[in-house]
């Protein structure tokens, strides 16, 4: 019997659904691991909500804090500091708690502006605290995930190598990279790059690019639109990538400022996880015959 394809689905993408929604729409629907979303945790008791994916079968996956870019970002939440120091303290918090529910990794990003030609920064400040978010995971037994973040939206770290160089900076075995394909679709090269640091990314999220992108949240099912994650998928598996596959959809209904007609956040949040599983498996399965014509050349 197949070993089941380890496939995950993150809260954020489905922002007005309480988590215990997200637990048993994720279960109904044939997901194995759920990234759990902070911010919906907010007056739950956290024992109750691991007891509650325990018995669904859920793995707590990439897990999100409230606040997850060291620098101030466009989706912070409001009243979020936008001092370094209260921003990594707040961060430390978070991961502490997040501890509790065994993620496979806790996600943190350094920062992104959301205008190319004025990326993020400086990353000096981001250099200088995250050996002690790093710290904090490791002693409470976690990982982190190093988001990398596009080009596009401004990212302070844009590229798969300087990524390599920012965690190489921080020193810690705990610290690895967490890879988008929405994030890093486009960049040159990326294939080589995938096949040469695979090793050091820790975490994958899957979606597809809408084409054109209508606004910085629009994402595209697996598969779907200019249909780049097969591909994609397929170097990660030949380049060693065994983790979890985690969908994350911003799909905007307004909430960041676009009402986009065909908003996947404007449909029941089962509906979408089925049809997100759907397309993942069909993108997966891409992949595989990807990956086996790639080995029978």
């Amino acid at each position: 019997m197949p070993t089941p394809v380890p496939y995950a689905v993150n809260a954020t993408s489905m922002p007005h659904s309480s988590v215990w929604e997200d637990i048993e729409n994720a279960a109904v629907t044939g997901t194995r691991g759920l990234g759990l979303w902070e911010r919906k945790l907010t007056g739950v008791s956290d024992t109750e909500v691991a007891l509650r994916m325990r018995e669904a079968g859920l793995a707590a996956t990439f897990c999100v804090p409230s606040v997850n870019c060291v620098l101030p970002s466009q989706i912070d939440p409001p009243g979020a500091p936008r001092n370094i120091l209260d921003r990594r303290d707040l961060i430390c918090a978070s991961v502490e708690r997040l501890a509790a529910f065994d993620p496979a990794v806790i996600t943190i990003a350094p920062g992104a502006s959301g205008d190319p030609d004025q990326p993020a920064g400086p990353l000096d400040a981001v250099l200088e605290v995250l050996p002690a978010i790093a710290d904090a995971a490791a002693n409470s037994g976690v990982r982190i995930g190093l988001e990398l973040l596009a080009r596009r939206r401004g990212s302070a770290v844009p590229s798969l190598p300087e990524m390599v160089d920012v965690v190489d900076a921080v020193g810690r075995d705990n610290v690895g990279i967490m890879f988008s394909v929405f994030h890093s679709w486009s960049d040159p090269g990326l294939h080589e790059d995938l096949r040469r640091y695979a090793s050091r990314i820790n975490s994958v999220q899957v979606c597809d690019i809408r084409d054109p992108e209508r606004c910085a949240f629009d994402r595209e099912l697996p598969g779907k639109g200019r249909g780049v994650a097969p591909e994609i998928m397929a170097t990660l598996m030949e380049a060693g990538y065994r983790g979890w596959w985690e969908l994350e959809i911003f799909s905007d209904d307004g909430t960041y400022g676009t009402v986009l007609p065909d908003s996947y956040w404007a449909i029941p949040p089962e509906h979408f996880l089925r049809q997100g599983k759907e397309a993942f498996d069909l993108a997966h399965a891409t992949a595989l015959e990807i990956l086996a014509n790639r080995e029978g050349r």
